[in-house]
């Protein structure tokens, strides 16, 4: 006798589930008791947030300075020899005659007229005239061309240009601009101009890139309110994110680029985590569930996967702020915020709107329908269950064919090359393009971005130390004009400007930075007590590149690892952990890959609208950031979904039927941030453009290569395994034989030729008589062999019944015969009949 066993005892399950409710489950059923409770808290922290977001304001920081790296402290020593112990921005406005020479005398008059007024803005602090000998002080040279056409007017901001005030510096640019004529060229220039400049975004693209995402929203959920909850929760998070990253750039390091990632990374994961739930809510209501019940059985699985997405990006981020990349500080400060805050919005504020919608989730022909034969409208998989098959298939042809894209589309990633860019690859619709176009050819290309060399150790005892050095700047290859600008005896220190030939993203001015501190630097100060540090625009994204290629690897191992021990507790399988991880490297290699061709080797640049060039690190952290940001939620929701087909009769085709179902919804999520990624493509400056292809390579290859193809590939490939602790799988049913029919024994009928079969049954024929005219005659049973079987009732014939006077479609018996029919209809005789060798499969009784 078999043990008795607790069949409610599960080791691995009640716990579990006990543990998940006590929660999320709770929570989720607090928050749809107190649904409008919810809502309205939302609404006065979110109003309250904004305004006090409003009121201080943002103080975005420019400071793209490594930690412990030269070029940082260059800067920082610069500062401490400062009267106000700040680097000073010093900005370029270039005057050119269209006609003539900027010595005339009219022109002359409107630049000091232009000079006067510039002199009286808040945040500048003086400005160089440029025909009197001190505007030769900042260049180090004549700032009138050669040809006497240009002109340079140097001004001096109160602010470093680390941390520009970005009002003033509007102010400055519109005033200059407001002198530009027919006659007169009039262009701006400089650190805080290129700031301002790259942050200026066309609105109208944005706007069309929302609404298409709108549409695709309103395609995929139909409902009115689903919509709603889905914009709605999206709204708040995005709302959310900005103001706390605007609050928390008064206490860190924030650079401006970390507002756009608050609001990609805000949007995003709200916005995907309220899709699935609102799917899943969807589908449980057409099944006939109830709205409270299907929304926390949404809440319970989905939910829980792209909560468990948004807190693996904010492991991410905490871990990305320990690789000492400043640069890195603030944007993974803006992603651990705005993670935070979907999560807050996905578990609180999702399920409060919810109840609120109940039924409203579905379309009025849905609900009409639903309270009427109590299941929705069938919805038809069309396309997505067509593929799925597909890929269940041909698993092994459609993985390869996937590898084989990515791995041809990652290749040119060795040919990447991290560096600074400049005003040069602007568009010539902005005014630091022209400037620096003017620069390049009234002047030389290096005078747009020069090297700082700072000097520290000068003793009494050496004078000719320093001299001896600006000498040896002066004769190195590559350089076109050194210069001392400022000698503390105090501090010990001198300040000294180098001017290359080359413009700043030119590989010959990173090569001059290398020479420099290589050869040149070396031999000038051997044997005095001077130490010298090379800074300067060219040598800080020189030392951020280097820094960034040295820790993109445990960058890359943070990301995956994080995603494969979501895998590894999700599925509980090494070997999906490891080829899901694999394949997610291939396609952030892939999507570096095609940023490579296009932006470095000038792979379709000319139709794209941009110039060649290195790759900015904090621009490719911060793409490597979003897609893994938005590709971590959406893996967990599609495997968490197909991991529940490990215990069907035929897993399979389960994995192909879940494919269907959830693979529309996540590749509607990706649809959505392709139609707002796309819009940053159609952007004037570079970076704009980089940032929009970039993240819409990312999350294509992730969503229509990765997801749609090669996940459940692998799936289909390694198979699920049994999870220790569940119930066996049942086994499936055999098949029945070809030819079976369904006969009758005549009566009478020997059954001696039947007698080696098993599993055979008693057939019962009313009326039929035993042969030996014993008892049961009328309404005996034929028995065949097969022995064992207890003996089966007798059927019940059923009797005709005829309508009771007065009432409506009721039925009474009537009076039974009072004898039988000896024989019953030849149609109920074969509707009792049960073929010979099969068991009967309901036995009246």
């Amino acid at each position: 006798m078999a043990p008795h066993t607790n069949p409610t005892f599960n080791p691995n399950g009640p716990l579990l589930v006990l543990a998940e409710e006590s929660a999320v489950t709770l929570l989720v059923r607090w928050c749809q008791r107190y649904r409008w409770l919810v809502v309205a808290a939302w609404v006065v922290a979110l109003i309250a947030a904004t305004n006090v977001a409003q009121e201080k304001g943002a103080r975005f920081s420019q400071d793209l300075g490594v930690t412990g790296a030269e070029s940082q402290q260059a800067m920082d020593l610069v500062a401490d020899i400062m009267p106000n112990r700040r680097l000073p921005d010093l900005e370029m406005i270039v005057v050119r005659a269209r006609a003539g020479d900027v010595q005339a005398p009219e022109v002359r008059a409107r630049v000091a007229t232009m000079i006067a007024q510039l002199g009286k803005l808040p945040g500048v602090t003086g400005v160089f005239d440029p025909y009197s000998p001190l505007g030769a002080v900042p260049l180090g040279g004549s700032p009138l061309s050669a040809d006497g056409h240009t002109a340079i007017v140097s001004v001096l901001m109160k602010d470093a240009p680390t941390t520009p005030d970005l009002p003033a510096m509007r102010r400055l640019i519109a005033t200059a601009r407001d002198y530009d004529a027919p006659d007169l060229q009039v262009e701006v220039t400089g650190p805080a101009t290129t700031v301002v400049v790259q942050g200026t975004i066309s609105p109208w693209p944005i706007a069309i890139g929302i609404g298409v995402a709108l549409l695709i929203l309103c395609l995929a959920v139909r409902s009115p309110a689903a919509v709603a909850v889905c914009a709605v929760a999206a709204g708040a998070a995005t709302a959310g994110a900005l103001a706390a990253v605007t609050l928390l750039s008064h206490r860190a390091n924030v650079m401006q680029l970390a507002t756009l990632l608050a609001l990609v990374l805000g949007f995003g994961l709200s916005l995907g985590s309220a899709l699935v739930v609102v799917n899943r809510c969807q589908t449980d209501l057409r099944r006939g569930r109830g709205p409270a019940d299907a929304v926390r059985a949404a809440m319970r699985h989905p939910g829980r996967a792209t909560v468990a997405g948004s807190l693996g990006l904010a492991v991410v981020m905490l871990g990305t702020s320990a690789l000492r990349l400043s640069v890195f500080d603030g944007l993974a400060l803006a992603g651990f915020t705005a993670a935070a805050v979907s999560i807050l919005v996905v578990v609180t504020l999702l399920p409060a709107m919810l109840a609120i919608s109940g039924r409203g989730l579905l379309v009025w022909a849905e609900r009409t329908h639903l309270s009427v034969t109590g299941t929705g409208l069938p919805v038809r998989p069309g396309l997505r269950s067509w593929w799925a098959g597909t890929v269940g298939r041909h698993p092994q042809v459609l993985a390869g064919a996937a590898v084989v894209l990515l791995t041809v589309l990652a290749l040119p990633v060795v040919g990447l090359r991290l560096g600074g860019t400049d005003n040069g690859v602007d568009p010539t619709s902005t005014t630091s393009r022209r400037a620096y176009d003017l620069v390049s050819d009234e002047y030389f290309p290096g005078l747009n971005g020069q090297l700082i060399v700072m000097a520290t150790g000068i003793s009494a005892d050496q004078p000719n130390a320093v001299p001896h050095l600006l000498t040896a700047l002066q004769g190195t290859r590559g350089v076109q004009r050194a210069f001392l600008v400022l000698q503390n005896a105090q501090a010990a220190s001198a300040l000294i400007q180098v001017f290359p030939n080359d413009p700043p993203r030119s590989a010959a001015a990173s090569d001059l930075v290398h020479r420099l501190r290589d050869s040149t630097v070396p031999a000038a100060i051997a044997g005095t007590s001077l130490e010298v540090y090379i800074g300067g625009q060219t040598a800080i994204f020189e030392d951020m590149s280097d820094r960034f290629a040295r820790v993109l690897p445990a960058f890359l191992i943070l990301e995956l690892g994080v995603l494969g021990v979501a895998v590894l507790l999700g599925l509980r399988s090494v070997r999906h952990s490891l080829a899901i991880t694999a394949a997610s490297m291939l396609a952030l290699a892939a999507t570096m890959g095609v940023i490579t061709s296009v932006f470095c080797n000038g792979w379709l640049a000319s139709g794209l609208g941009v110039r060649t060039g290195p790759i900015e690190p904090f621009i490719l952290g911060l793409i490597l950031i979003i897609v893994y940001g938005l590709s971590i939620g959406m893996h967990l929701t599609l495997l968490n979904r197909l991991r529940g087909s490990a215990d069907a009769a035929d897993p399979q085709a389960e994995v192909s039927s879940r494919h269907a179902d959830v693979g529309g919804v996540v590749i509607t999520i990706s649809m959505i941030m392709v139609a707002v990624f796309v819009a940053l493509t159609t952007q004037q400056v570079r970076m704009m453009k980089l940032l929009g292809i970039g993240l819409s390579v990312g999350v294509i290859l992730d969503a229509l290569v990765l997801r749609l193809v090669l996940l459940p590939a692998l799936i289909h490939l390694v198979g699920l395994d049994h999870h220790r602790g569940d119930p066996p799988r049942p086994t499936p049913p055999a098949p029945p034989r070809r030819g079976s029919r369904r006969r009758l024994l005549p009566l009478g009928a020997s059954t001696s030729t039947s007698t080696k079969r098993t599993g055979l049954v008693r057939l019962y024929i009313a009326g039929a008589g035993r042969p030996d005219g014993g008892p049961g005659a009328g309404s005996s049973a034929a028995t065949v062999a097969g022995g064992g079987l207890p003996p089966f009732p007798r059927p019940r014939i059923p009797r005709p019944r005829t309508p009771v006077r007065g009432v409506r479609g009721a039925h009474r018996p009537a009076h039974p015969p009072a004898h039988p029919p000896a024989h019953p209809p030849a149609a109920a005789q074969a509707s009792l009949s049960t073929p010979v060798g099969e068991p009967s499969r309901n036995p009246c009784p």
